[in-house]
């Protein structure tokens, strides 16, 4: 049985080479007061996604949007997208949020994420897309073969075009429903806000200095090693952005903290490093002993304070037990997956942010999800005592 119909008109749809017809696309979803967006992108060896297609649907109308075409300014779309009064409806955004950002400098102010929306309506948690078509649109099996193709490839075949703009007709279809199932349980004010959570998380930038706060088992080094593993991140960081590539491509995080720990300061000792990618090596190695021998002329003053394992920290264990029964509790208000509420690692964020970094690097670093927003609200009162 089908809960949600999708009008054949809305799948068809129109390619949009040139800045007037977007402009005029633009125009019809502000006046209609939301539109849909999704977008296709090649991501494998850059550091930065590259834009393939943006596919949306508006007032009855789908439409591709060809960024590559020579006569296209997407600046229309970009402040659509921005627009504080207009919602952008995404499934799972991050990476287009990531995306829209990036390219634009624009980011969603008023969003309505569709996974959100399923988790809190009790449709399933972190839904995929052709799962929640399938559950609202009476079985509809979207074909998801397509979805490595080569966006940034032209021409781009029929069944392509077809492929994407399916996301956005569907797409549209479904968020009038979910808005409502929001509102009738609601949680519409929450699902906004943790789609506006998710915003800032893909839009803000950590200070490179601080990047190694968030590198895993960092508990394992000692103040030396941990200031070696600070510049280290710091500089992976700054060469991935300038060559355009993936941070793994240089190294992955278990090579960074083998870096900080054995700290290789010749070639030779660079090939005791398992995993090291030998590229790396061979381009940079020069650069990642430079660094390592800078870091290690650091005088004491001037190293980070060594962390602890969380899981073996005084009142950690009795510290989770309290978080998770006012996880619960709030879930129960709300009928919904205590998950939703709070993961383990969002529970592991919110007490090494306050167990273990200092109260400068707090104030220059995100605050945990748990302490923010919603969450907050609901979970003050059991949490304050765990500052």
């Amino acid at each position: 049985m089908s809960i949600v119909t999708v009008p054949e008109s809305a799948l068809d749809y129109k390619t949009i080479t040139t800045t007037d017809a977007l402009e005029s696309f633009c125009e019809q979803a502000r006046s209609a007061g939301w539109f849909a967006i999704d977008s296709e992108f090649v991501r494998q060896r850059t550091y930065y996604a590259r834009l393939g297609l943006l596919q949306a649907h508006a007032a009855g109308r789908t439409v591709i949007i060809d960024p590559l075409a020579e006569s296209l300014d997407l600046a229309p779309i970009w402040h659509l997208i921005a627009h504080p009064e207009i919602t952008a409806v995404l499934h799972a955004g991050g990476e287009d949020i990531e995306l829209f950002y990036n390219q634009s400098g624009h980011a969603p102010t008023d969003l309505f994420d569709t996974q959100i929306a399923a988790g809190f309506c009790q449709l399933g948690t972190s839904l995929g897309y052709a799962k929640l078509v399938e559950t609202l649109c009476g079985g509809v099996e979207l074909d998801k073969s397509l979805s490595r193709t080569d966006w940034l490839r032209r021409p781009l075949a029929e069944k392509e075009l077809d492929y994407a703009a399916a996301d956005a007709s569907y797409l549209s279809a479904m968020y009038p429903y979910l808005y409502q199932l929001c509102e009738q349980r609601q949680v519409l004010d929450i699902v906004k806000a943790e789609s506006r959570l998710q915003v800032a998380k893909r839009t803000q930038s950590i200070p490179t200095d601080l990047l190694y706060l968030y590198v895993g088992n960092t508990w394992q080094l000692n103040a030396q090693q941990l200031g070696v593993l600070q510049d280290l991140a710091a500089w992976r960081l700054y060469k991935a952005k300038d060559r355009d590539m993936p941070l793994g491509f240089l190294f992955k995080d278990g090579i960074l903290l083998d870096l900080a720990r054995r700290q290789p300061v010749t070639e030779k000792q660079l090939f005791a490093i398992d995993g090291l990618p030998p590229l790396t090596r061979k381009y940079s190695g020069s650069e990642i002993t430079s660094v390592i021998k800078q870091a290690q002329q650091r005088s004491q003053q001037e190293l980070p304070k060594p962390l602890q394992r969380l899981d073996d920290m005084q009142n950690y264990k009795a510290a989770v037990k309290t978080i998770k029964a006012a996880i619960q509790q709030v879930a129960e208000q709300l009928d919904v997956d205590p998950v939703l509420i709070a993961s383990r690692k969002q529970i592991n964020d919110f007490l090494n942010f306050h167990w273990q970094f200092s109260s400068r690097q707090q104030q220059r670093l995100p605050q945990p999800d748990l302490k923010q927003g919603w969450r907050w609200n609901y979970l003050e009162a059991e949490l304050t005592p765990l500052i």
